[in-house]
């Protein structure tokens, strides 16, 4: 059993190292910060806040989101950058999991998000709780005003 999970967290952290060099070439837009809360069962439920950084400023928003084939709660912590912003409008949206990861108890992990508008988060999350998620899911993000 340990010996799959080395493996498999082995396999994620290659498959996520790649997708966070493709954008080390890009220049960042700004920052995240985000805390969210997960509960899940065969079906995830997500909600959270956070914080982007651009042009200088800093805009608030909440996050609620739905994600398939979960297993487990708990608390996620997740700052990164942003690529392809050009007006905070475009931050707002639907995003949906590039690549998908696993952590286990006080864990960190990498993910990749992007939305229509083609704007990408790389993050690095730290994970408060065993989550093991087998399937991409999505977020939405609102500003708040």
């Amino acid at each position: 059993m340990i010996r799959r999970l080395l493996i498999l967290s082995m396999i994620v952290a290659l498959v996520l190292g790649l997708g966070v060099m493709a954008s080390a070439e890009e220049k960042p837009s700004g920052t995240v910060y985000f805390k969210t809360h997960n509960v899940a069962v065969g079906i995830g439920v997500t909600w959270g806040d956070g914080v982007l950084k651009f042009k200088g400023k800093e805009y608030k928003f909440s996050i609620d989101g739905l994600s398939l084939l979960d297993l487990g709660m708990g608390d996620v912590e997740a700052k990164g950058n942003v690529y392809n912003l050009k007006k905070v409008e475009d931050f707002a949206g639907n995003y949906s999991s590039v690549q998908a990861g696993a952590a286990l108890g006080k864990g960190v992990a990498a993910a990749q998000l992007v939305n229509d508008a083609g704007v990408k988060m790389n993050l690095k999350a730290v994970q408060q709780a065993a989550r093991l998620t087998l399937a991409p899911g999505g977020m939405k993000i609102t500003l708040k005003k």
